[in-house]
């Protein structure tokens, strides 16, 4: 079994479990070319089970909470560890980049992507998961105390569609 049928196969299984857990969340697949550096990292990241998790979280306003990435604010993202489920994996996100707790509500969306070698058309096509989940804060009462300076709150929430 070639890289392109593994991974395919791993998001298929990750799939089903997202859905035994939390309902069917929207699917959207997508193929674009990335650099021959890019698509190894993506090779790498597929042998190692990992996904990519977006977490939308919420205070009692309905601002979203957004991190500092590469002075670039976004929702809190990352990837999953060996063996980590989905659910704790974007619990844990939320902690690192934010310093806060959440609690995981549901899974809506997932996104399949194609990830194509620009630099050798011969290589196969290697498949990423990426699930967005929306959350809210453990306690709202930590959210001045316990966050981290790079933390803040967007009262847009249309903003949401943008940051995903």
């Amino acid at each position: 079994m070639d890289v392109s049928d593994r991974s395919r196969a791993r998001v298929e299984e990750r799939l089903t479990r997202l859905e035994e857990e939390f309902g069917s969340p929207a699917v959207t697949q997508t193929t674009f070319e990335v650099d021959g550096e890019s698509y190894r990292r993506a090779v790498e990241h597929s042998r190692d089970g990992q996904l990519d998790v977006h977490a939308i979280v919420r205070d009692d306003d309905g601002a979203v909470l957004l991190s500092e990435d590469d002075e670039e604010w976004i929702i809190p993202r990352g990837q999953t560890r060996p063996g980590e489920s989905l659910e704790a994996a974007a619990r844990r996100i939320v902690k690192d980049r934010t310093g806060l707790d959440c609690s995981v509500a549901e899974a809506v969306r997932a996104s399949i992507s194609g990830v194509r070698n620009g630099d050798d058309e011969d290589d196969a096509a290697v498949y990423r998961l990426s699930v967005v989940f929306t959350a809210e804060l453990a306690d709202s009462e930590t959210t001045t105390t316990e966050a981290t300076e790079a933390v803040r709150w967007d009262a847009d929430r249309d903003a949401v569609s943008e940051l995903v």
